[in-house]
């Protein structure tokens, strides 16, 4: 699960004049984003790139230049939008662009990398959900505040992540993952090693499914790539992990699943345009 699932969707909630669904019944269709709000939001991204534009004339730098050119294509495409009262493309559209602004001063301030942050905040989240089942009927008071303490160290990793504030989100969520384990152990829950390697696996197989039948590589030579890369990398993630060669599938796997992300970035990207 993406940490844009939990960011993003709040965020369009705001817009939309949502609330927290209730008990599962027919619900009418949500009404447009407000406009004036989604005005504040395109206007934000807008100080978002010309930060990064600021930085990046100050440090020339080829991979922060493409998320920059980006991030302004996409910008386009939301005021675009946005003037035609097209109102959701262009909340999305602005929001992607910010995160493509957001990459570039990341870049170019020598901070963590927003797609391998949000890596070890799904990680975490899984981890914690783990925790929660395991821990259910677990008596022991000292696991529990640690697992309490680590879902809130887990709330403000996302929030940190939210306000682009990548290196306190990867702190937070690393502290956050090793309170959880260490719940699980104080509970002899823990996880055993052949158990992190087949989770592993499953999230990259449930992963290459949904990009293989979502996304169409074949107009994107380098997403296409990718994506065979990433299925000859899970392949060989489960020859070495029925060989027993754990860390190595643990690699591969991860491997897998980076390639993956990224064709999928790319022909979405590519579609938007």
């Amino acid at each position: 699960m993406s940490i844009r699932s939990h960011v993003l969707p709040a965020i369009f909630a705001v817009l939309l004049g949502l609330g927290v669904p209730g008990a599962a019944v027919a619900q009418p269709p949500p009404p447009p984003p407000d406009p004036a709000r989604l005005q504040d939001e395109i206007d934000i991204t807008d100080r978002r790139i010309q930060q990064a534009q600021e930085l990046l004339a100050g440090a020339p730098n080829l991979a922060a230049q493409a998320e920059v050119d980006q991030a302004v294509s996409l910008q386009s495409l939301a005021k675009e939008a946005y003037a035609q009262s097209r109102f959701a493309a262009a909340a999305r559209a602005t929001f992607d662009a910010r995160l493509h602004a957001d990459r570039a001063v990341a870049i170019l301030r020598g901070l963590p990398d927003p797609g391998r942050v949000n890596d070890q905040l799904d990680r975490t989240h899984e981890i914690i959900d783990r925790a929660r089942d395991r821990l259910s009927h677990c008596d022991n008071s000292a696991a529990r505040e640690l697992l309490k303490i680590a879902i809130d160290m887990q709330g403000r990793a996302e929030g940190s992540y939210a306000e682009t504030r990548y290196l306190a989100a990867l702190q937070l969520t690393m502290s956050a993952r090793e309170r959880a384990l260490r719940a699980l152990q104080l509970c002899n829950a823990g996880e055993s090693l052949d158990e992190t390697v087949a989770s592993a696996l499953q999230r990259t197989d449930d992963m290459l499914s949904r990009v293989h039948e979502h996304v169409d590589p074949s107009h994107h030579e380098r997403a296409r790539q990718l994506l065979a890369n990433a299925d000859n990398q899970q392949s060989r993630a489960k020859t070495e992990a029925q060989a027993g060669h754990s860390g190595v599938a643990l690699r591969f796997t991860r491997m897998a699943r980076d390639q993956a992300q990224r064709a999928e970035r790319l022909t979405l990207g590519q579609a938007r345009r």
